[in-house]
């Protein structure tokens, strides 16, 4: 019996934008593009911001949770989603993320049915 989908991004290659993963500021715009497209529920938020730059964020979801690590310095980030929707389609949350950073990234993904 399936229980949850679980999405696992690696998106590199952030070359032209790679200032959006400095900070909390820049990649929550990311965080919260996801949230209203896959119209999922937070019911918690944590953040850190890096000294002097990166960023680890949780968000706990009604339907799980969400987190970003972003690593400006490798232009990369890793995104991971996990929801008991077990009907979620993600093909809109790759289609915003891949928009998020202008088309200047590769996503590498995985999906896991648990």
């Amino acid at each position: 019996m399936i229980t949850g989908r679980h999405l696992i991004l690696d998106i590199t290659d952030i070359r032209y934008v790679f200032d959006l993963l400095e900070t909390v500021k820049g990649i929550k715009p990311l965080m919260e593009l996801i949230i209203k497209t896959g119209h999922l529920k937070v019911v918690g938020e944590l953040k850190h911001q890096f000294n002097p730059i990166g960023v680890t964020m949780l968000y706990l979801l009604e339907e799980s949770h969400l987190s970003v690590h972003t690593y400006p310095e490798l232009w990369k980030c890793s995104i991971d989603l996990y929801t008991c929707n077990v009907l979620m389609d993600f093909t809109d949350i790759l289609d915003a993320v891949y928009t998020f950073f202008g088309g200047n990234c590769i996503i590498h993904r995985k999906i896991i049915e648990r």
